[in-house]
């Protein structure tokens, strides 16, 4: 604006000293130009100046979700490890179940024994009859042959553990020998774990527990349904790993 001014005086002076002088109609002509130009230049700037604080604006606005979008790929790259690694030991899960579904289908296609998932668990159910006499905890010759085979095809899982679970039904039970049903399902799970231990099964790998009538599958209402609800399972126990931030909690982190 200044210069705009200066321009405006020089061109005034100019015109005295060339000894002509200028018109008032001229001079308001002229400064009316200069006005013109002054305002186009004030509104240049301004609009420049907003220019620069718009772009500003954009730029940490940009940078903000460069920022957030980089926060959030790094945390979609941690999940996406989790599910890879969740993904890899449900493929491994699978492999173990066809594995010992295939080793075993001789004894399932003969009714022998049954291969289920109850409770999250995949276990091997028989009835006690294939194993036990009623009322006793003494393999029979035939159980032993069956209880065999069992034995091998779990040998081949591999690092896994299974928990032996004897059953009976509602009937109490009270002999010189077993006072009640917890009792006579406790010693048939451990005579069970024993013999497989006689096989070569390694003992870390193995538990053995007696749930008496407590955990039943059928109606013990009726034969059939008590039938059923005599019975063996071996059991083989999750591997859930070491839970994320378990660790942590315990040991008070």
């Amino acid at each position: 604006m200044r210069h705009i001014r200066i321009a405006l005086v020089g061109l005034a002076l100019g015109s005295i000293a060339a000894g002509c002088s200028p018109s008032r109609k001229e001079l308001m002509a002229e400064l009316d130009d200069t006005k013109a130009q002054l305002e186009q230049s004030q509104a240049t700037n301004q609009t420049l100046e907003q220019r620069i604080v718009e772009l500003e604006g954009e730029i940490g606005d940009r940078q903000a979700r460069i920022d957030e979008l980089e926060a959030e790929a790094k945390a979609n790259e941690a999940e996406l490890a989790e599910l890879r690694a969740a993904k890899a030991e449900r493929e491994k899960e699978l492999a173990t179940y066809k594995q010992l579904f295939a080793r075993l289908k001789k004894l399932i296609d003969a009714g022998t024994i049954k291969v289920v998932f109850r409770k999250g668990k995949m276990m091997v159910a028989m009835s006690s009859a294939v194993l036990f006499d009623s009322g006793k905890a003494e393999l029979k010759e035939d159980g032993i042959v069956t209880l065999d085979e069992i034995t091998q095809a779990l040998q081949t899982v591999g690092d896994r553990d299974f928990l032996v679970a004897g059953h009976t039904d509602n009937v109490p039970i009270k002999t010189r020998r077993y006072r009640n049903n917890w009792e006579l399902s406790t010693e048939r799970a451990v005579v069970v774990v024993e013999h497989m231990l006689e096989q070569g099964f390694p003992g870390a790998h193995l538990g053995a527990a007696g749930y008496a009538e407590l955990d039943p599958v059928a109606s013990n209402d009726t034969p059939d349904g008590r039938a059923q609800n005599r019975r063996i399972e071996i059991i083989l126990m999750p591997n859930l790993g070491e839970l994320k931030g378990i660790r942590e909690m315990l040991e008070g982190g």
